[in-house]
């Protein structure tokens, strides 16, 4: 197995579709504290290199994310084996993510991200178009807050007519513990979180309605500095992968290291910054 390959799955894709309590909210949040971090340490490159199993460079790997001058703009170019490239373009204002634009293969991707008053992300856009096949198709979803600011619920609109409703269920804490999707009054999916005593995410678990039992899809560990140090992730054939990362003293990330599960290395990533 290719790490690379793995890896570009989370830089990009996030967690399997559907989960939009984080891939909206959470992942949203992360990539505001990763823009912050990277703002407060003047970075102006990013260069990752990824290595196998045998500690060889990948053939065909690349990864270079640049910040622009003023701040606003952060661009992230990448390469795989397979000859393929892509570019997401991100774009940043008063510190929270407004827009990302990403071009690959032929087919062009927009988001647009609205927040409200409080500084909450109340909305999130997405248009897609194959220049190829000349397809267009877009997406909305609509984050709803209770009013004291929790969050109750979230409509996704497809193509501005199919329409699919997700109700959020609460801890005494104000934690997002269950999400319940569901279109035409029918359960279709449903995904719960799990927190630590810190109210840091621990697990995402999904119900499995073939099995009919709960099946863990991301598990997370955390250091002292509340970062993400640990993540398991759940594979094909009921296995699981590991993904350790390190950081060096002002918060940048230094690797990202791969394991099986039997604990062996399947490869790494390294950064660099300037």
């Amino acid at each position: 197995m290719k790490v690379l390959l793995v890896q570009l799955a989370v830089l990009f894709s996030g967690v399997a579709y559907g989960q939009y309590y984080f891939n909206d909210i959470i992942a949203t949040q992360q990539s505001n504290q990763n823009y912050q971090t990277l703002r407060t340490n003047k970075v102006k490159k990013i260069i990752a290199t990824s290595f196998e199993q045998d500690n060889t460079p990948t053939e065909g790997f690349s990864l270079e994310q640049t910040l622009s001058i003023d701040g606003k703009k952060l661009i992230t170019i990448s390469s795989t084996t397979a000859g393929k490239k892509n570019q997401v373009t991100s774009f940043f204002e008063l510190g929270k993510l407004k827009k990302t634009q990403s071009f690959s293969n032929g087919i062009d991707n927009k988001m647009e991200y609205v927040y409200n008053e409080k500084g909450q992300l109340k909305q999130l856009v997405l248009n897609s178009g194959d220049t190829i096949v000349k397809y267009k198709s877009n997406e909305t979803r609509e984050w709803k807050y209770m009013a004291n600011g929790q969050l109750a619920s979230v409509l996704k609109i497809k193509n501005n007519a199919d329409s699919t409703e997700a109700l959020l269920v609460l801890d005494e804490k104000g934690n997002v513990v269950e999400e319940h999707w569901k279109k035409k009054q029918k359960e279709i999916d449903t995904y719960y979180y799990y927190y630590n005593a810190a109210n840091q995410l621990t697990d995402i678990v999904q119900y499995n309605t073939r099995a009919k039992k709960l099946v863990p899809l991301y598990v997370y560990e955390y250091d002292s500095n509340a970062r993400i140090q640990q993540m398991t992730q759940q594979s094909t054939g009921g296995k699981y992968i590991v993904w350790k990362y390190s950081y060096n003293n002002k918060g940048l990330k230094l690797m990202d290291t791969c394991f099986d599960q039997d604990n062996k290395i399947l490869g790494k990533i390294a950064y660099q910054y300037e």
